[in-house]
């Protein structure tokens, strides 16, 4: 794949944690010849954007080994900005990033920091299977609110920013519950850690967090702890369709992963996506996925979730995405006999609902 140069600026933010090793070749319609992979040698370098801490950590733990195996370069850019992921990845700066089927909908729907003029929808496309995301609403351990339906007139919302994007969630939750926005408070703290620091702090009572964020992590520790709140969607189905009414991207379940506190409580679960853009090198991605398929018993206790990151879990999460799959991967699915004529028509329309944002937005 043909290395792009960077911006000055982004190449002052780039933190180089070694070099990654790929293997390449591929074939669409039948299987690769064993000798196939003989001629391909990973690119010199790739470069990942990671949002956030988390999304930093996470992308090392991987791609540190991948580096021990391989020899290639593999640069991670951690930037806490979503919508300036996207456009590095959309620019070609960055060959991977991560987002979940809520994030990407930001993304073709062009929401708030998407619609600029190099915003906007692109071909994204699935490389593998980045997480099985979770995220719920919690309170301090000292707090009356015990359960959901405990939130009423005068609780104290904290919140990054006051964006549709970032709200949605939380006006998800009052749809759950029947409470009027107007009854509640906001508190925009500012920063995500800056929500999370302020129900510790008692400036709020609530916040919608992360499990696996070290913000969380670091909240949990502190002297009066923190406690989430379930959304049970078997014990109150009627209220979980209130909520998916008005998000239908969200799924219910248990918390597996994160802080102990979270463990076992029902929040939102769902599958977070490693993409690239549909003009990136199949071979690469091929030999990515398999890389990451073959390899996953020496990076799946580098993460929490790396767990996650398995064959398994990828075809599962592609039963329900509207994310196309990118043709290096579907390579690599068909060798192994899992790519089947159902994939190929959710393919073709999400292809679809892809390119009628994209015609839309031009």
């Amino acid at each position: 794949m043909t290395r792009l140069l960077f911006r000055p600026l982004t190449m002052a933010l780039l933190l180089v944690i070694g070099a990654v090793p790929v293997l390449a070749g591929c074939a669409v319609d039948a299987a690769r010849p064993e000798d196939a992979d003989q001629g391909w040698q990973w690119p010199q370098q790739v470069h990942i954007a990671a949002p956030g801490k988390s999304g930093l950590a996470k992308y090392v733990s991987w791609a540190s080994i991948m580096e021990a195996d391989t020899g290639m370069v593999i640069r991670v850019v951690q930037e806490a900005d979503p919508a300036k992921c996207m456009r590095y990845l959309k620019d070609g700066d960055m060959f991977l990033s991560s987002a979940s089927k809520s994030a990407l909908r930001n993304v073709i729907e062009a929401i708030e920091d998407h619609a600029t003029k190099d915003g906007g929808p692109f071909q994204a496309r699935i490389v593998w299977v980045h997480d099985l995301g979770n995220s719920g609403f919690f309170v301090r351990g000292d707090s009356k609110i015990e359960t959901i339906y405990d939130i009423g007139p005068g609780t104290r919302f904290a919140v990054w920013n006051m964006k549709e994007s970032t709200l949605n969630p939380h006006r998800s939750l009052l749809a759950w519950i029947q409470l009027d926005e107007e009854e509640i408070e906001w508190v925009n703290a500012g920063s995500f850690p800056g929500a999370m620091r302020a129900v510790a702090e008692g400036r709020a009572d609530i916040a919608f967090g992360f499990p696996t964020s070290p913000t969380l992590y670091e909240v949990a520790a502190a002297p009066h702890g923190i406690r989430f709140l379930d959304l049970n969607a078997e014990e109150d189905p009627e209220g979980a369709r209130r909520w998916q009414a008005r998000n239908p991207l969200y799924s219910f379940g248990p918390i597996a992963t994160g802080v102990p506190e979270a463990i076992g409580r029902w929040g939102t679960v769902g599958y977070i996506f490693d993409i690239t853009t549909e003009s990136a090198d199949p071979d690469l991605v091929y030999h990515f996925a398999k890389w990451l398929d073959e390899n996953h018993e020496k990076y799946r206790d580098t993460y929490d979730s790396n767990k996650y990151m398995t064959i398994d879990h990828l075809m599962e999460a592609l039963k329900t995405t509207y994310i196309p799959v990118h043709e290096g991967l579907i390579d690599y699915l068909r060798e192994k006999g899992l790519w089947t004529e159902a994939h190929e028509r959710r393919q073709q329309e999400n292809i679809d609902i892809f390119n009628t944002y994209i015609d839309a937005y031009g």
